[in-house]
């Protein structure tokens, strides 16, 4: 199979799919403008539920899995992690069992699992939507029981080191072994705190800015311990309602600013995301509510609990707030989280055939998504 589009730089070319990967890739000359543009298909590392399906409940079918991922196709998504938040042990075991089969049946784009929680700070200003009784200190006994359960597909954890500094170390360490990705969050870790989870080997942080006190300090913060620390990635959330517009744009320009680029952006989105607007849906145990604004919230308290952001929604959105070039908002919502992941990801001869195709048109539209070679979504 062969297709010819221009790249988010402007390049055109050539893609020659052989089977399941990027067989040639061959630039070509000319300046026809009514192609459409190819991208590497975007990966979100955070992903509660989606389109009805709450990942963090048993699922009721395959159907179910079949729907979501395959709206997750159609929002442009060839990768994702499915993130747990915070539970009990029981729980845990329960939803890793049968979802990490559910995996192995039929993986689809889901390449496994975002363990956010419970090893985080259960203040109030730090929590968020999760559980603050079911948080509990690090311990490298509860790791070894999940990677007995999924194995591999745990990919990521979120904590927050200050909790217990030295029993967080011990799981930082114990997780990097496994090639296993710490990211900080839910967490007021700073000073020599965040510098020793980092030299331990914690590499980013979970949706900076949020799940963090409205007020404090103004220097001596999580948000300014975390862009000054050398290296750190930050995934950010680009819904306009988590960040605001200002914030955000101060924040994704700085972390794309650095050489080589620290942002991420992820939607952190729950099961109200591409749904019915305005219903009542869960996170676990919790109901959430929709907002005529797309929030998704705690009834009573308002908190924000998930979000009702689509990926290729989001990689426009962050473009428009921060003024970004849309290549590079699509790199940090494709290529670098991959490359976090060790995935050979991007439109390179023999990396595995994961893009979009979008409209050539100034309004963002989605034609079409492809996996490993395999046309999953075609717009109608």
């Amino acid at each position: 199979m062969k297709i010819t589009a221009r790249t988010l730089s402007g390049a055109i070319c050539e893609v020659q799919i052989e089977g399941p990967v990027f067989k040639k890739i061959t630039t070509l000359k000319g300046d026809t403008l009514d192609l459409p543009w190819v991208a590497p298909g975007l990966i979100d590392i955070q992903i509660n539920g989606f389109a009805g399906i709450d990942f963090n409940q048993p699922l009721e079918s395959e159907d179910a899995w079949h729907h979501a991922t395959q709206q997750l196709y159609a929002h442009g998504c060839t990768g994702f992690l499915i993130a747990l938040i915070t539970n009990q042990e029981e729980g845990y075991r329960q939803l890793l069992t049968k979802l990490s089969a559910q995996i192995h049946r039929d993986s689809r784009n889901c390449l496994g699992f975002h363990m956010e929680g419970p090893w985080l700070n259960p203040d109030p200003g730090y929590r968020g939507a999760h559980r603050a009784e079911w948080m509990q200190k690090p311990e490298v006994k509860l790791l070894d029981e999940w990677l007995a359960i999924a194995g591999s597909l745990v990919k990521l954890i979120t904590m927050a080191p200050e909790v217990d500094l030295d029993a967080s170390l011990r799981v930082i360490h114990a997780a990097v072994d496994q090639d296993i990705k710490i990211f900080l969050g839910h967490s007021a870790a700073m000073g020599e705190t965040l510098r020793s989870a980092v030299e331990a080997g914690a590499a980013g942080w979970t949706h900076l800015g949020n799940a963090a006190p409205a007020t404090g300090p103004k220097f001596e913060n999580v948000i300014l311990h975390a862009l000054a620390q050398s290296g750190l990635y930050a995934s950010l959330i680009p819904d306009g309602l988590h960040l605001p517009t200002h914030a955000f744009s101060v924040l994704a320009r700085l972390l794309n600013q650095v050489n080589p680029s620290r942002l991420l952006l992820t939607t952190d989105a729950m099961a109200g995301a591409a749904a019915e607007p305005n219903g009542t849906y869960t996170l676990g145990e919790i109901k959430v509510e929709m907002g005529a604004d797309g929030s998704a919230r705690l009834p009573g308290s308002g908190r924000l609990a998930g979000s009702t952001l689509t990926p290729f929604q989001g990689v426009f959105l962050a473009e428009r707030m921060a003024g970004l070039y849309l290549e590079d908002a699509w790199k940090a919502f494709s290529t670098r989280p991959a490359s976090l992941f060790n995935l050979h990801h991007g439109l390179t001869e023999g990396n595995s055939a994961d893009f979009c195709l979008l409209s050539p048109e100034k309004t963002p539209y989605l034609l079409a998504t492809y996996h490993r070679g395999k046309c999953v979504y075609e717009a109608p």
